[in-house]
């Protein structure tokens, strides 16, 4: 496994996933529980909270080469990544929330709906636009 990560980009990228999965689940129901926020508002929130940090991750580990540093065009082009897969999340999990309020084990559907879509642009911008060398 170990041999893996430090050879696929992609499987690193899935490891990092998991970890910032597992960060914004928790943040989205603090903020939903906690907050008077609806589901989708709570997921854009935490969506955008742990994708700046993770742009670190995938800067430093996921997509790593021998030249990796800081750059400002890819963090502003990642950032630019972020608003469009967090306007999917935002818009698939509204627009379910529209037809039937979360309650109960929807709101983790609802927001299971919104992780794919919004994982899924993530991944093929930042791979092919974002960490192209």
């Amino acid at each position: 496994m170990i041999e893996r990560l430090k050879k696929s980009s992609g499987a690193r990228y899935f490891a990092a996933s998991l970890v910032a999965l597992g960060a914004d689940y928790v943040l989205t129901l603090a903020l939903y529980h906690l907050f008077p926020l609806s589901l989708s508002v709570a997921a854009g929130i935490s969506f955008f909270a742990v994708g700046i940090a993770f742009y670190f991750v995938h800067e430093f580990w996921t997509f790593r080469e021998e030249a990796s540093a800081f750059s400002t065009r890819r963090m502003a082009a990642n950032f630019g990544v972020l608003c469009l897969a967090g306007a999917v999340r935002v818009a698939l999990i509204a627009l379910l929330e529209h037809f039937r309020p979360p309650a109960g084990i929807w709101v983790s559907v609802y927001f299971a709906i919104g992780v794919a879509g919004s994982f899924t642009t993530n991944y093929l911008m930042n791979r092919y636009v974002v960490f192209r060398r």
